[in-house]
């Protein structure tokens, strides 16, 4: 049970310091004694120790960078009862335990901005949801858990204290766009993305699309519909993992995504064109436009749900059987969409190892090694002498696996293996390596 609701924390295996985030989990890692302090809380809970249980257990959900704790929830005590605040997005929890109930909190938004239609969506929404429900209190709409701490235990409130901090984060965001709200409140936790970095990501974003339309002017006619589709949806998992937009651009992209996977009457052409009117879209913001939405934030769960290696690898395997197909007939520009296509959907729709998700990223880092470098990072790969830094390749995946191979002493690194001529060869071989690392733990 630990190490499954482990995976719920993403956290990568690095131990320089994290400057961005990329993609929607956790960049960070975990407290380095969180089993110990889990199984801590576990006994405290067995003793009837209430509130120093939540202490053992709210410690094993922080995580650091550098050895510096990021602060993403914070307790005190406050007339015997335990106080806390945790972070997630633009959500601020707010909660108090005493040894009879946990209680807790969030601010979504003012009730003076709730008209009919956004009642009504929240009334559905309380239909859907398992622990929390969202009610009006005072001048606030609030999302509220209450629980009896009779017979709690870690595993009993990691999904109650889950949906509370997932659903807070999304709600406010969604209501801030569907329903025009001027601007967050209570989000006292955001801070500013520096304007240099947000230059370079508009600059990626648009340099990206260009690319997009001129590879749709070369795609095969004899196969246009499933070719085109990659193309965009490669575009738009891209601008999510990357750039990590917030607020409108999240939304919109959120909603273009999901729509297109939606099984209903639509053709593929028509989403097809879909995509591209949101990507046209993108390419007119100004940049003005475009930095509002972005900020840095602090996290505490991941909003993926854990995926067996199993899933992944079948995704991987009919992937590439369409990469090979391509490469085959000698559309290399398509094959190359393909191979960036992949790691882009696993890191949306999957919730892997940290690990995996580790090596994913190193993939990602070097088949985008100009956004990359303009971050400020040292490339893998120097795409305009298309040579690899393959020492240093090599070393990066022994350091992701290695702190993983005392749990499972089947998994191997794997930078030895890897085809290093072409940045496609070198994908499918990477995805082939992927496929077979060994998560059994003996």
């Amino acid at each position: 049970m630990i190490e499954w609701i482990e995976h719920f924390f993403h956290h990568t295996t690095e131990t320089e310091p994290y400057t961005h985030l990329f993609g929607r989990t956790i960049n960070a890692n975990l407290n380095p004694n969180e089993h110990q302090i889990f199984n801590q809380a576990v006994e405290a809970f067995r003793k009837g120790q209430t509130c120093k249980a939540f202490e053992y257990y709210f410690s094993s959900l922080e995580n650091f960078n550098a050895g510096q704790s990021n602060q993403n929830i914070n307790f005190h005590y406050e007339n015997d009862n335990l106080q806390f605040e945790l972070y997630q997005g633009t959500a601020i929890i707010r909660g108090v335990i005493t040894d009879k109930v946990f209680q807790a909190d969030c601010i979504i938004t003012r009730t003076e901005a709730l008209n009919v239609a956004s009642k009504r969506h929240l009334l559905e929404r309380n239909d859907l949801l398992t622990y929390i429900k969202y009610y009006i209190h005072g001048e606030h709409l609030k999302c509220k858990l209450y629980l009896d701490n009779t017979t709690m235990t870690p595993q009993k409130i990691f999904y109650p204290l889950r949906e509370l901090v997932l659903n807070a984060d999304y709600e406010k965001e969604y209501l801030h766009y569907h329903f025009k709200q001027e601007q967050l409140i209570d989000s006292k936790q955001l801070t500013a993305v520096d304007e240099e970095e947000l230059g370079i990501k508009y600059d990626a974003l648009q340099r990206w699309i260009t690319e997009c339309q001129n590879e749709l002017k070369q795609l095969p006619n004899n196969d246009t519909v499933s070719t085109v589709s990659f193309t965009l949806l490669r575009l738009l998992f891209q601008i999510d993992y990357l750039l990590v937009p917030h607020l409108d651009i999240m939304q919109e992209l959120f909603e273009k995504i999901n729509s297109f996977f939606t099984d209903d009457e639509r053709l593929v052409e028509q989403k097809n064109d879909e995509l591209l009117t949101f990507i046209e879209k993108l390419q007119q913001l100004s940049f003005e436009t475009f930095k509002q939405n972005f900020y840095k934030a602090k996290y505490t769960f991941s909003p993926l749900e854990h995926s067996t290696v199993e899933e992944v690898n079948q995704f991987i395997e009919a992937s590439l059987e369409k990469f090979r197909w391509f490469k085959h007939h000698r559309y290399e520009h398509v094959a190359a969409t393909i191979s960036r296509y992949i790691a882009l959907y696993v890191l949306y729709n999957y919730g892997v190892h940290p690990s995996y998700r580790a090596l994913l990223h190193l993939l990602v880092e070097t088949q985008n090694s100009t956004y990359f470098v303009a971050l400020g990072y040292t490339p893998y790969y120097h795409e305009e002498e298309q040579r690899f830094e393959k020492k240093t390749i090599i070393k990066k995946i022994d350091a992701i696996i290695t702190p993983y191979q005392k749990k499972y002493s089947s998994l191997l690194p794997f930078g030895e293996a890897l085809n290093y001529t072409t940045l496609e060869e070198f994908s499918h071989s990477f995805y082939r390596q992927l496929q077979m690392l060994d998560y059994i733990e003996l």
